[in-house]
């Protein structure tokens, strides 16, 4: 599922509602935040949980005894939090009680702290009887730079915990309007700080396993938030392309990968026709590649360049992918559709 995120200071109800419309199901909130002053922010909360209602958003936020001071709530009233519109509760602290946990399962959906459950916590607390429907691992976002999770060891992790059959979540920043008051986007990953959106929760879906994706940040671009949900439904992914103009029937087409996927190049499945030779030049890594009539039987085939090549007499070069979606080449496998837009 995606999810996007809101902070009360930022609130922007015409957001939330392109968001809803691109496929977004979850907000995510912090009722935390040191920054925000959430007693002079009450009508924008009132307003904010009212539009999620009716817009049938699940409204996940952070929650430890902070939170509840911060709503002017009895410590640990979580019927309040349930009436003030919380469908989901993401634990900052009492992981460690696995009747809190149950307890909370009646009413919540349960996130929990994927930064720090180890694979054995989470082997215990399912075997405890806990809800494996209604419990998802959520990692933290990292708002300062160098202080996100490193890739390998969070595929690691990840992969543990996909492996004993839990969903998992994960934050990838926005594409524009970072969160205050450190402007360097959200990451669950480090390397993911300042990439694409969609190109970044590609690979934390793809490469990871990872579940459920959340806008960490204040806003993406609602393409992006698109071409997300496009991918989790359908498997397409979009690759943002410069055509030469006379080759742009092939923008906007959706073209199937071919199961017996070579290491140097990408092969899309595309009907083979007589092209003539031209634009026959060097060919770098995310160029879209055209076979002509030199390359005999393979004429019309269309390729995508993983990295640089020599250049090919049997090879017309009729686009490029654009810089910042060139890593999803290393994404694409056989289930894969692709739309070069």
């Amino acid at each position: 599922m995606l999810g996007i995120s809101v902070y009360m200071s930022q609130y922007d109800p015409s957001y939330i509602e392109q968001a809803r419309v691109a496929g977004a199901e979850y907000v995510f909130t912090s009722m935390q935040m040191p920054e925000e002053d959430y007693d002079k922010l009450r009508p924008v909360i009132k307003e904010f949980f009212t539009k999620c209602h009716e817009l049938k958003l699940k409204v996940v936020s952070d929650v430890s005894p902070v939170t509840f001071e911060k709503l002017g709530l009895a410590n640990n009233d979580f019927q309040a939090l349930k009436d003030f519109g919380f469908s989901a509760v993401r634990l900052d602290y009492g992981i460690d009680d696995l009747n809190l946990i149950k307890q909370l399962q009646k009413q919540f959906t349960v996130f929990l702290n994927a930064s720090i459950v180890s694979p054995e916590y989470l082997e215990k607390l399912l075997h405890s009887g806990v809800d494996r429907k209604k419990l998802i691992l959520s990692y933290n976002y990292y708002p300062h730079v160098n202080t996100g999770l490193s890739w390998a060891s969070f595929i690691k992790r990840n992969r543990a915990f996909v492996k004993m059959g839990v969903r998992t979540q994960a934050f990838v920043p926005g594409d524009w309007e970072y969160r205050f008051p450190m402007y360097e986007g959200l990451p669950t990953v480090e390397r993911h700080r300042g990439m694409n959106s969609f190109v970044a929760a590609v690979e934390v879906m793809h490469e990871a396993g990872v579940t459920d994706v959340f806008i960490s940040d204040t806003r993406a671009r609602i393409s992006s938030l698109e071409e997300i949900v496009r991918y989790q439904r359908e498997g397409i992914i979009t690759l943002k392309t410069n055509f030469l103009p006379e080759f742009s029937e092939y923008q906007n087409l959706t073209l199937a990968v071919r199961k017996d996927q070579p290491e140097r190049i990408v092969r899309l499945l595309a009907p083979r026709k007589k092209i003539e030779p031209r634009h026959q030049v060097k060919i770098s890594r995310g160029a879209i590649i055209l076979q002509n009539e030199l390359a005999k039987r393979y004429s019309g085939e269309v390729y995508l360049a993983k990295i640089d090549l020599p250049s090919d007499p049997g090879s017309n070069i009729i686009g490029y992918i654009l810089a910042e979606y060139m890593p999803l080449l290393e994404q694409i496998d056989e289930k894969n559709k692709i739309i070069l837009k």
